[in-house]
This record gives structure tokens, C-alpha cells and sequence, in this order.
């Protein structure tokens, strides 16, 4: 199960042109069921990742959320204050990585 979750935040992250948010700080007790239902106030979700960590069976304080539209994705980021479980959320909209060039992931990376 990890692993479908770990595949599906990479399908967010690469996707280019959808209307994701990357959300940090999310509280071990919230679930993703908790983030899907704060943010749907703000439009409506097509997909909510929060990936795992196998060792200790808890989420790794992280997460990726798909909107239908860019507007939607605009009216979470203008609302500064996200709080679940009495946690303050860090919220911000995820861009896909453009290449420039011939420039291939691999030579992205800093090592």
C-alpha cells in the first residue's frame, strides 16, 4: 500500500497543468480524509496523497492535493490560515519542474 501511495504523489508532482497544492506540517493524528474534508470547502478534490513511512506505520507530515481548476487552487492559497487538529498547515501550490534545453532530470540533481 506504502508503494501505490508513494506512485501517486509522484503522478501528482510530474503532472503538468493540474492544480495541486503541497501541504506540510500535517498533524500525525490527522488522516487524509481529514485534509480531503477541510479542503473541500475550497472546490472540488480530485485526488488527496498523504504517503507513509514503512518503519513506523505514520504518514510523513506531508501531502499532495489535486484540484479540478486552477481557481480552486487559487482560493485555498489565498486563505492564510489552515488548521487541522490545531495545527497550522503550510500550504502552497506545487509547479511542475520545467526542462531547459537538453537538460534531463538526472542533470537537475545536485550532488
Amino acid at each position: 500500500m506504502a508503494a501505490s501511495a508513494v506512485r501517486g504523489a509522484l503522478a501528482l508532482r510530474t503532472s503538468t497543468g493540474r492544480p495541486v497544492a503541497f501541504v506540510r506540517k500535517i498533524p500525525w493524528t490527522a488522516a487524509s480524509s481529514e485534509l480531503r474534508e477541510h479542503f473541500a470547502q475550497f472546490g472540488h478534490i480530485r485526488k488527496c496523497t498523504v504517503p507513509f513511512d514503512k518503519e513506523t506505520g505514520f504518514h510523513r507530515g506531508m501531502g499532495w492535493i489535486q484540484f479540478s481548476s486552477e481557481e480552486e487552487l487559487q482560493n485555498v492559497l489565498q486563505q492564510e490560515n489552515h488548521v487541522i487538529d490545531g495545527v497550522k498547515l503550510h500550504v502552497q501550490a506545487q509547479r511542475p519542474k520545467v526542462l531547459q534545453g537538453d537538460q534531463t532530470s538526472d542533470e537537475e540533481k545536485d550532488f
